[in-house]
């Protein structure tokens, strides 16, 4: 079997990597990289590198003939209109490098109505993949529970959660158990050509993620909502990112982010790590 993984120097993509060369020969895998220096660690462990841009369709197909299962994880260009060309391009490159399975890394946040600004491609994204001819999986990440790790020193100073969601609840994944799960769909076959959101075991308001941190950190941390205005001011940047941010914030008040689902102990057979393991085992303590 012949794996090929996209974005491999990126955050999900070097902890698919490491699940893979847990569980996979090196022989057997390929990362296709924009940047191919940045895959050297990938070269000396013995892993094929091959040179592709999303932007170069010819690029594509010659990086990735041969391949049995493409994990595909997408470029984070924003906005959204920008990345319709590199679906358009990675869609037919494995139809004429005759991919036999593709495995799309999605988010949850894909919804019809959905406001986060990054959604259109999502829902484009997958659509195209059904018009398409191949044989393919969809596996939607939850929010990461990994930026929570860096934002808790700037939450001790705040002393409060002003995530700008009074109401509504957020599930997490972690970008660890998310590759775990990517790499278990590649292996098996049994478990491909489906559709899968993952999560953990439960989703959170603010304030009890507010109650989750303060456990993990030892000392009271409140929660107090700033506007989706201000919270778009406040982490705006780069320009314009905070904007992005705020409207997926609108979406966790559309209730459209609060999805649990039971589908990495599907793939895996055992539950997702929780939250609070997570960042205790992730936040240094002392």
């Amino acid at each position: 079997m012949r794996y090929t993984i996209t974005g491999a120097t990126g955050r999900l993509g070097k902890e698919v990597m490491t699940v893979a060369l847990n569980n996979l020969s090196a022989e057997d895998l390929r990362v296709s990289v924009r940047n191919v220096d940045k895959a050297e660690d990938f070269k000396e462990q013995g892993v094929e590198v091959k040179k592709a841009d999303y932007r170069k369709k010819s690029e594509l197909v010659s990086a990735w003939q041969g391949t049995d299962v493409l994990i595909y994880i997408p470029s984070i260009v924003h906005p959204s209109f920008e990345r319709l060309p590199e679906i358009e391009n990675v869609v037919t490159a494995a139809e004429e490098a005759q991919v036999k399975q593709l495995i799309f890394i999605s988010f949850y946040a894909d919804q019809e109505n959905n406001p986060f600004q990054m959604s259109p491609f999502y829902g484009y994204a997958s659509r195209r993949l059904a018009s398409s001819s191949l044989s393919y999986t969809i596996i939607k990440n939850a929010m990461y529970a990994d930026p929570l790790v860096g934002y808790l020193p700037e939450l001790i100073e705040r002393g409060k959660v002003v995530y700008p969601v009074p109401h509504e609840k957020v599930s997490y994944i972690s970008r660890e158990d998310s590759a775990k799960a990517i790499v278990e769909v590649a292996r098996d076959e049994t478990l491909q050509n489906r559709i899968y959101t993952l999560t953990q075991d439960r989703s959170y308001t603010m304030r009890e993620l507010a109650d989750t941190l303060s456990e993990v950190l030892t000392e009271k941390i409140a929660f107090d909502p700033m506007s989706l205005e201000e919270f778009a001011e406040t982490y705006d940047e780069p320009e314009g990112f905070g904007v992005l941010l705020a409207s997926m914030y609108e979406a966790a008040n559309q209730g459209l982010l609060d999805i649990v689902t039971d589908d990495f102990r599907t793939i895996t057979g055992r539950k997702a790590e929780s939250l609070v393991s997570y960042l205790n085992r992730h936040y240094p303590k002392g």
